[in-house]
């Protein structure tokens, strides 16, 4: 006769195991229970309702045959390493009949005195994350075509500087020479003199606004893209390239940056970028949304603009004095 004890031993393992079941068919990965023989004993409902077959056609079934239907077992197969060292293991399957990517594990499962009496097989889909990997490798090598189109764009740059600057140098040997013969007959022509130096001042002048043109204008469009380059992913070669670009730039500007004191050349990069949207007449909260920085870093770059050019504690309009430059 069954006491009361033992039909409540009954009713409480019925529970256990119907509460097991639902959370082994609540997984939403592949999972499926394998005896020592690789031959299915159970599976969760993700996995047949993805494979769309009852678990009677599977059970008792391989689990190569039941799950990716092949005749033979997987390559680097982790069930059979299970079997050999009693440990989990892992491995990363392409399905091409489903069309999908998984990470594949086996786990041991152990009785009381610790023999192994089956497995447990997990199949997680991680197409998703594949795929996005696939776009992160392609974006990669994207970025990388534009980096050395980018670079061959400021190598001719480079080349088209140093062509003016030689070009340059030698009309200015040529006017050298041609004061020279000019001076030597103003000492018997003082008007031809007067006149000589008239044209020696305008020509300085000229020089002097073509060289601060030329550094504000470096400053403007080429520091800034260097900036973006240094801050991208560069191989060391193209890192190199662009410290020597970098350095070459700056010491053909040197002796320009030593002449001249527009207020203008004292601005960093985000500061002439910013000064150019003001002369535009931009708000700052239009500023803002075109740059995506805070209102308050706009205002705190147009504090340090009004202070290097000289307009602290004076009410003048920012955009009226820069547009004077």
């Amino acid at each position: 006769m069954v006491t009361c004890l033992e039909k409540g031993a009954v009713r409480d393992a019925a529970v256990a195991l119907q509460h097991w079941q639902r959370t082994f068919d609540a997984i939403d990965d592949y999972v499926t229970i394998l005896d020592l023989d690789k031959r299915v004993v159970s599976a969760n409902q993700s996995l047949l309702k993805d494979l769309q077959v009852e678990l009677e056609r599977i059970a008792a079934c391989k689990c190569y045959e039941a799950l990716w239907g092949r005749d033979e077992n997987c390559h680097s197969c982790p069930v059979e390493q299970v079997l050999k060292d009693r440990k989990t293991h892992t491995i990363e399957v392409e399905n091409r009949r489903l069309g999908k990517t998984f990470v594949i594990s086996a786990s041991p499962i152990f009785d009381d005195d610790n023999v192994i009496v089956g497995m447990v097989h997990v199949a997680k889909d991680i197409s998703d994350r594949k795929r996005a990997e696939n776009a992160v490798v392609e974006a990669r090598a994207e970025l990388e075509v534009r980096v050395v189109e980018r670079t061959r764009e400021l190598t001719r740059v480079n080349e088209r500087l140093q062509a003016e600057i030689a070009e340059r140098k030698k009309a200015e040997t040529g006017l050298f020479r041609r004061t020279a013969e000019l001076d030597l007959k103003s000492r018997t022509l003082e008007e031809a003199n007067i006149a000589l130096r008239v044209i020696l001042k305008a020509r300085e002048e000229d020089k002097e606004e073509l060289e601060g043109k030329v550094l504000a204008n470096m400053k403007r469009l080429v520091l800034p893209y260097l900036d973006k380059l240094e801050n991208s992913r560069l191989d060391p070669a193209q890192r190199a390239s662009l410290e020597v670009l970098r350095s070459n730039l700056e010491d053909l500007v040197s002796p320009f940056s030593q002449k001249l004191s527009s207020p203008l050349l004292n601005l960093t990069p985000r500061e002439i970028e910013i000064a150019n949207q003001i002369k535009t007449g931009r708000s700052n909260k239009e500023i803002a949304g075109f740059f995506n920085i805070s209102l308050r870093t706009v205002e705190f770059h147009r504090e340090n603009i009004r202070k290097k050019i000289g307009l602290v504690n004076k009410r003048v309009n920012l955009r009226s004095h820069l547009l004077l430059f």
